[in-house]
């Protein structure tokens, strides 16, 4: 017999006299072998430690082969189990009620050993097969769980047990719900019985983004294909998944950066204009403060751009704290800022927060157990008028900026745009 694969056989034969020679070719050639005597043995065996192969005798005392078989085939397992019936020549009712139980096979009594070694390499090369696809679908990146029509788990490949934290010996024979948070685990036997009823597909068929549950109770966004197939059995279905939760977070890192400085973490330049049109888009007034932090170069010269990094975080964290969660503030650009504050519509109100910032900024910033001391000088425009452009208002705040610093530094100046 060529190597191509020793197999465990289950061999169900109340005879000795039949049951001895067999077991012992099928042993010699380097087989397992497990010899029970009645049908419910039989099934108790397979239940305990699922076979390669079963030899079912069909007359038994007790439980007889056909009704074994009709037992074995209802187990739900992850891969096809031969069952090969024997039988005595002639007994041709006996061997299509095999047949119609779920028997693939048949060899006659007595077992000639050369139609036994046949069968037995005919079903090595299909163990082989299944093993060939079972390392495949195991060793898949994607998670692939199959389900039966009652939406029970009959197998879950390597990628789905680590996706899930379930090893597959605890989920298979279980609701596939368990992999799914409320209010979707209530609802899908629901759905898969809809589906079943009127072959409308809602997820069978299509893919698309849902929502998984660890073992460690854990939700987690996940992609889903469902297709399905159709077995001697009946209806499966396969679920191929994929863990969406460094994608969808490196995605959102994407979209963040995009719109927010990757330095300070405040919005950037380009959020700042898009804000700015926005706002100007609508009636309601607002302020704009054009902020140049004083000081800034010397900490750069002498203590190099780690620090003045550092300084510029902190001074970023302390006008994030000091205006409120309407408003925006914004890294324009090297040590400059600004600050947009919604609902502002008079000079009063403007100075008394810049006013603020300023103060913000005078407290020495601590970096490495050294203080650095800076300042801020600001520039205010108030939208004044409806046609005033996000350009024209930061080309009016930048100069009252630059007439702070002129005039002293570490002080807020006002200005209004022309017309």
């Amino acid at each position: 017999m060529t190597q191509l694969g020793k197999l465990h056989v289950l061999m169900a034969e109340d005879a000795r006299a039949i049951a001895l020679p067999v077991q012992a070719a099928l042993e010699q050639a380097g087989h397992r072998v497990t010899h029970v005597t009645s049908g419910e043995e039989a099934v108790a065996a397979f239940e305990r430690e699922t076979p390669d192969m079963v030899l079912m005798d069909v007359v038994m005392p007790g439980m007889g082969g056909i009704e074994a078989t009709r037992r074995i085939k209802a187990i739900r397992v992850d891969h096809w189990v031969p069952v090969i019936m024997t039988t005595s020549l002639g007994a041709d009712e006996d061997l299509v009620a095999g047949i119609e139980a779920g028997a693939d096979d048949y060899l006659t009594k007595p077992v000639s050993p050369n139609v036994l070694e046949a069968r037995m390499r005919s079903m090595q090369r299909i163990a082989a097969i299944q093993r060939s696809l079972g390392s495949i679908i195991d060793n898949i990146i994607e998670g692939i769980i199959l389900i039966d029509r009652d939406g029970k788990i009959i197998k879950f490949n390597h990628a789905a047990e680590t996706m899930f934290g379930y090893p597959a010996r605890e989920v298979v024979g279980r609701n596939v719900s368990m992999l799914m948070p409320p209010p979707y685990c209530d609802e899908h036997d629901r759905y898969l019985q809809r589906y079943l009823q009127t072959r409308e597909p809602h997820i069978v068929g299509k893919a698309r983004r849902v929502i998984g549950r660890r073992k460690s109770g854990d939700i987690f966004p996940m992609y889903l294909g469902v297709t399905e197939v159709m077995t001697p059995e009946g209806e499966n279905f396969i679920g191929l998944v994929r863990d969406l939760t460094r994608e969808e977070a490196m995605q959102a890192r994407i979209e963040h950066l995009a719109w927010h400085d990757a330095l300070t973490g405040l919005a950037n330049r380009g959020s700042l204009w898009q804000t700015m049109e926005t706002w100007l888009a609508a009636p309601e007034p607002f302020a704009l403060l054009f902020l140049d932090l004083d000081g800034f170069k010397k900490v750069n010269d002498s203590h190099g751009h780690g620090t003045g990094d550092e300084v510029l975080r902190a001074a970023a964290e302390r006008l994030r704290r000091a205006v409120a969660g309407t408003d925006v503030v914004g890294r324009f650009g090297g040590d400059e800022f600004v600050v947009l504050l919604a609902g502002v519509d008079d000079d009063a109100r403007a100075f008394a927060i810049a006013n603020r910032l300023v103060a913000e900024l005078s407290d020495p910033i601590i970096v490495d157990n050294h203080q650095h001391s800076i300042g801020v000088s600001i520039g205010i425009v108030l939208r004044r008028r409806s046609d005033a452009s996000a350009q024209e208002l930061v080309r009016a705040a930048d100069a009252a900026m630059y007439r702070a610093k002129e005039t002293g530094r570490n002080r807020a100046i006002l200005a209004r745009p022309k017309g």
